[in-house]
């Protein structure tokens, strides 16, 4: 059982927006940053991606990653409360390391030495480290937080991620496995990049709007590049366990976040889910967010910025209910759900 956890600050760099502000907004209004790439697939056709155009894609990708992470940590440390920062820890999520074109402990090193030496900001020596899961390393780490906050006492701990699948070797990568979606493949997605950093406390602080009431993990039997028959049962377990912790149904859910990104694989999955999980039928709409349409597949924030979204949704009043699931899915099978409830609204009897 997680104990509940809570979001006081948060921070984001995307290509719809350099703060948390504009790219929610940029998504609510329906707004793409998809477009050509400086890149070529097999059939010399230029690649449709999402870029955050204020970083020159020819640096370095350590350099270019970390400066969009310091881009998202500025915003979170601006936004939170009081802290001596070398009591918080910092769990860095990053793509993983099998995937071609990632290079886990170059990306990590220069992010901790550039929060240092251009932030001035130093994290728990010892209670920081890099979650390397992909899709679901969001809510590995929200998972590693709640233990660090309760075995170590940290008042805080930063959960916070950074990728790009805009380099030579993962665009060829996902070519080869058809996984990019081009003018004769539709069943692909659009590679994107982006960092995002929340910050999570055991406690509610003045102006919390969502709390994370449930979180969930599940091992996916058939994923997407094994050929074998999707049953689903990976995000179902996710699923059952977070809603369980919740105390909720999955018909008590107002609004379902996901990290879908174009596959079919994705949307196959899901209504799979809902289908072993739904025990009271809902008359209400339940709609389905996620991020992919304005930017791409942003690979290991993905979780992350679903709970950013669900976040401002209910801070400002757009969301359609007061209670929300972020589901992820990993390439490899490993699964992972989070259940989130609006504090700013009145809830009703559990």
């Amino acid at each position: 059982m997680t104990p509940a956890l809570f979001i006081t600050s948060m921070g984001m760099a995307c290509p719809v927006g350099l703060c948390v502000a504009s790219a929610c907004a940029a998504k609510r209004a329906g707004l793409s940053a998809l477009q050509e790439l400086p890149f070529f697939d097999n059939a010399c056709e230029p690649i449709i991606g999402a870029t955050v155009s204020s970083l020159d894609l020819a640096l370095p990708a350590a350099s270019r990653m970390s400066g969009l992470m310091l881009h998202a940590l500025v915003e979170l440390i601006q936004g939170a409360p009081k802290l001596d920062w070398t009591e918080v820890p910092f769990l860095l999520c990053l793509a993983e390391p099998e995937r071609p074109g990632i290079d886990i402990r170059g990306i990590a090193q220069t992010v901790i030495h550039d929060a240092s030496s251009k932030l001035g900001i130093q994290f728990h020596p010892t209670h920081s480290r890099v979650i390397p899961s992909g899709q679901v390393a969001g809510m590995h780490a929200l998972h590693e937080a709640s233990r660090l906050m309760q075995e170590t006492r940290a008042p805080a701990c930063v959960v916070a991620g950074v990728d790009s699948l805009l380099s030579a070797l993962t665009l060829q990568w996902l070519d080869q496995h058809r996984r990019l979606k081009t003018a004769t493949h539709n069943d692909g997605l659009f590679p994107g990049e982006g960092a995002a950093a929340i910050l999570i406390q055991a406690y509610r602080q003045p102006g919390t709007c969502l709390e994370i009431s449930g979180l969930g993990f599940g091992q996916e039997e058939a994923p997407l590049l094994s050929n074998k028959p999707l049953r689903a049962g990976g995000l179902t377990d996710a699923a059952r366990t977070a809603l369980a912790q919740a105390r909720l149904g999955l018909h008590e859910i107002d609004l379902r976040l996901s990290d879908v990104t174009g596959e079919q694989y994705g949307f196959k999955e899901l209504p799979l889910m809902e289908a072993r999980l739904f025990r009271t039928v809902r008359k209400e709409d339940q709609p389905l967010w996620h991020w992919a349409e304005a930017m791409g597949d942003t690979g290991a924030i993905a979780g992350i910025v679903q709970l950013i979204l669900a976040d401002q949704a209910f801070r400002k009043g757009y969301a359609p209910g007061t209670t929300a699931i972020c589901l992820s899915s990993a390439l490899a099978g490993a699964r992972a759900a989070a259940v989130v409830r609006d504090l700013s609204r009145p809830q009703g009897p559990l």
